[in-house]
C-alpha cells in the first residue's frame, strides 16, 4: 500500500482504470484495520509475526520450507500475491486444513493446490474455515474515520465457514472479544458490531 518512491508513482499519477482499482484496495486495507492490529498485539505478546510463512504456521508440513510466494497474514488469511506480469490466474499451495476463497466464498481444501483467478485487482486470499475476521464497515471507512475514538468505532464480525468444535472467537488489539457458540454471538465490550456469517 505504500503509493511513494523514488519515483513517480503517487495516487494523483494513476490513470482512471488504475485509480479506481486502488480506491477498492485502500478501502479493503483499511477495513482490516481491527484485524491486522490483533495480529500486532498477538506478535507483541508472544513474538510470532503478523506475516508468516508455512514453516512457522505448520512446521510439520514438508512444503513450508519451499513455498517463498504466498504466506499467513495473522491467523485466520492465506495470501498470494502474483508475481507474473499479465498473469490472470496463478496455482497456488495452501496450507493444510479447511479454506474459503475470501472472494467468491467457494470452499477449498487445504494441504494441496489451488488454482487461483486473479484478474487485475484481485489479490488471491482464503480465509480459514471456522475463523472470526473483525473489520470496520465499508462505509465508516468511506466516509472517513475522523477523530472517532478506536474503541467508538462500529465494527464488522464475519465468522467464515463451521467452527470445528462448534464455537470461535477473535481477540482485538484493545482486549475486546467477539465470539460466536453454537450460533450465538457474544462480545465482551460495549461496542457497536453487525454480525454476519459467509461460506
Amino acid at each position: 500500500m505504500h503509493s511513494h518512491g523514488r519515483f513517480e508513482q503517487e495516487a494523483w499519477t494513476y490513470d482512471r482504470e488504475t485509480l479506481d482499482l486502488y480506491r477498492e484496495l485502500v478501502l479493503l486495507h483499511e477495513r482490516l484495520v481491527p484485524y491486522t492490529r490483533a495480529a500486532a498485539a498477538t506478535a507483541a505478546r508472544c513474538g510470532l509475526p503478523i506475516v508468516r510463512p508455512l514453516c512457522l504456521s505448520d512446521p510439520g508440513d514438508p512444503r513450508g520450507w519451499s513455498i517463498a510466494d504466498a504466506y499467513g497474514y495473522g491467523s485466520a488469511l492465506w495470501v498470494a500475491p502474483v508475481l507474473e506480469p499479465g498473469a490472470s490466474e496463478r496455482v497456488v499451495e495452501l496450507p493444510r486444513g479447511e479454506w474459503i476463497d475470501f472472494w467468491t466464498d467457494e470452499p477449498v481444501a487445504g494441504g494441496g493446490e489451488a488454482l487461483a483467478a486473479a484478474p487485475i485487482g484481485r489479490l488471491p486470499v482464503w480465509v480459514r474455515s471456522g475463523s472470526i475476521i473483525v473489520t470496520y464497515p465499508a462505509e465508516h471507512v468511506a466516509a472517513g474515520l475522523g477523530d472517532t475514538e478506536e474503541g467508538e468505532r462500529p465494527l464488522e464480525a464475519t465468522l467464515w465457514g463451521e467452527p470445528r468444535l462448534g464455537r470461535a472467537s477473535a481477540r482485538l488489539a484493545d482486549g475486546t472479544r467477539v465470539c460466536w457458540r453454537a450460533g450465538e454471538w457474544s462480545v465482551s465490550a460495549d461496542r457497536e458490531v453487525a454480525f454476519a456469517e459467509r461460506g
